[in-house]
């Protein structure tokens, strides 16, 4: 599979406290296409953490490697993976949310609230009219924060006869006149 690392984006963010500030700093990547081996293991990493799960890094190639459009927001406290959100190119001018996490630690500083506008407006530039994206019912974090980004329910399923999951859907396309 090929490997494709293109930095679209870093950001800083430092407080006081020399040494100790560059350990504490928060920076965010963008890559487009599939990580490196080593960020892609620190994703799967970061995601079973957040979700519980006991996923391998084939798992997720398996899952993304007929995608195009890949793209993987990423946020960075020092040199450690802190948080990620991952999407990909549905269907023309479709851009499937697919999955995001923030390490439990580090929730509270609005890291996934970056990811979401970084992404957001990647889409945005990159011609896309929608993002599309499927939530927990009882995930009200994600909930909340998919909301207050302009994400709007446009319909529900029962997965496995039993979680209920909300589909949410944003309209990037330009008012029209």
């Amino acid at each position: 599979m090929r490997r494709q690392r293109r930095v679209l984006y870093a950001r800083r963010e430092t407080g006081p406290g020399g040494m100790r500030a560059l350990m504490n700093e928060l920076r965010y990547e963008l890559i487009e296409g599939m990580p490196n081996d080593e960020v892609l293991r620190s994703i799967v990493e970061l995601s079973n953490i957040v979700f519980g799960f006991e996923e391998e890094v084939s798992g997720y190639e398996r899952a993304l490697s007929n995608r195009h459009r890949l793209l993987f927001c990423l946020a960075f406290q020092g040199p450690k993976l802190i948080g990620f959100k991952v999407g990909y190119e549905d269907r023309p001018r479709y851009f499937e949310s697919w999955r995001g996490g923030v390490l439990p630690s580090a929730r509270g500083q609005g890291v996934a609230r970056h990811l979401m506008e970084l992404q957001h407006a990647w889409c945005a530039e990159g011609d896309f009219g929608f993002i599309t994206t499927i939530c927990s019912n009882n995930n009200l974090e994600m909930l909340r924060l998919n909301m207050a980004h302009g994400l709007l329910v446009t319909g529900t399923y029962l997965d496995r006869g039993e979680h209920l999951k909300l589909l949410l859907q944003k309209d990037l396309r330009p008012p029209s006149p």
